[in-house]
């Protein structure tokens, strides 16, 4: 029987910010290594203990906001003992909430989704993976320094490591988990911003079908393709569909993915991603789904990934080429929407980078790129 604990976004959010903490250097303390404060531990801990240079830290993980409740459970963890108090909490807490809270509680770090973010901004796979678990969009959110060093985190090119992996990933039934991690990995990266519950192999609340990966929109979600397919197609759910076939999907895997999808569970949109293409008779047969049924399955490839990835990584490095320094490379997860854009209607980006420490802004309208400088001129990529 399936530990449902695990599914827990809460639960997926403490293991996250635990690895974070272990991946900048900090160790994780046991209970039973907890010599020189073990006697004066209270009966029920906090989430993690986690020491760095001779400092012991009491971290409390919540995946809500916080509240003065919340930092006298703390407390409680910490008396008697020389442990450092630590809040980590997914929402953002405005500075005048933090300031308020260090003039009363001195001892006290709190570290919000901002400064997550911060610590995670160069290295793409845990800041994707961070963004994924979220139940809302980061778009407005300024990453902002804290106390956690991010030295010991590697900073390498996700992106390209993605399009090596799916390049080299062989088809086949013998390498069908091989190509999920793969594609659920760059479908992270594509639409974590936009996507949140990220649940593998889930099942139907009949237990009669298995997903291979279900989402759900996020709920302040604003941009053009996934307004449309929640308002259009009465959907909140997502589910995709991999088919690491040798040969070419046909109408039967369409027709499989159809009974999947269920207009009264809010679950009536799917993507299917294959590697060899479909047949004509798939085309067919997902057409009529959407005609018949109202029901809309989007049949994507691996060239499709590929593209989408790649025009991510290509308009990243066009601006860099150009003098511009990304400030946030979060705003740069609509790019990835447009393959899917061009389908329904048109759609502006706004994207700021700084230039010369001033903040430029960035209007994409399909294919240009125009940039407004100060002195009223506009470049256009």
């Amino acid at each position: 029987m399936r530990d449902n604990k695990i599914l827990r976004p809460e639960y997926i959010f403490e293991q996250y910010v635990s690895n974070l903490f272990n991946k900048s250097g900090y160790q994780t303390v046991n209970e039973a290594d907890m010599k020189e404060v073990k006697s004066n531990l209270p009966s029920r801990r906090a989430d993690i203990i986690v020491k760095k240079e001779e400092k012991i830290y009491c971290i409390e993980v919540k995946f809500s906001t916080i509240s003065e409740k919340t930092i006298e459970q703390v407390y409680s963890y910490i008396s008697g003992t020389d442990m450092i108090p630590v809040i980590v909490t997914a929402f953002e807490v405005k500075e005048e909430e933090k300031s308020i809270y260090k003039n009363k509680y001195p001892e006290l770090e709190i570290i919000d989704i901002s400064n997550l973010l911060y610590v995670v901004k160069d290295t793409d796979k845990l800041k994707y993976e961070l963004i994924s678990i979220l139940p809302f969009s980061v778009e407005d959110i300024s990453p902002k320094k804290s106390f956690i060093d991010t030295d010991f985190l590697q900073h390498n090119n996700y992106i390209e490591s993605l399009i090596k992996e799916l390049d080299l990933c062989k088809s086949g039934k013998n390498f069908f988990s091989t190509y999920e991690d793969v594609c659920y990995r760059i479908l992270e990266l594509l639409f974590s911003e936009d996507l949140a519950l990220w649940k593998k192999q889930e099942k139907s609340n009949n237990d009669l079908y298995r997903f291979d990966l279900l989402c759900r929109i996020k709920d302040d979600n604003k941009k053009t393709f996934w307004s449309i397919v929640e308002n259009y197609f009465k959907t909140k759910y997502i589910i995709f569909e991999f088919k690491n076939y040798s040969q070419a999907v046909t109408q039967k895997e369409i027709y499989t993915t159809e009974r999947y999808l269920y207009s009264k569970a809010l679950r009536s949109v799917g993507i299917i991603i294959t590697p060899n293409g479909y047949d004509t008779n798939a085309f067919w047969a997902a057409k009529g789904c959407l005609r018949e049924n109202g029901k809309l399955i989007l049949l994507l490839t691996n060239n499709d990934l590929l593209e989408m990835i790649k025009m991510k990584n290509e308009l990243i490095n066009k601006m860099k080429k150009r003098g511009y320094e990304l400030k946030d490379e979060f705003n740069l997860r609509n790019e990835t929407s447009f393959i899917f854009d061009k389908e329904f209607k048109k759609n502006t980006l706004s994207i700021m980078f700084t230039y010369n420490n001033a903040e430029k802004k960035f209007n994409r309208n399909f294919g240009k790129l125009k940039i407004e400088k100060d002195d009223g001129s506009i470049e256009i990529f």
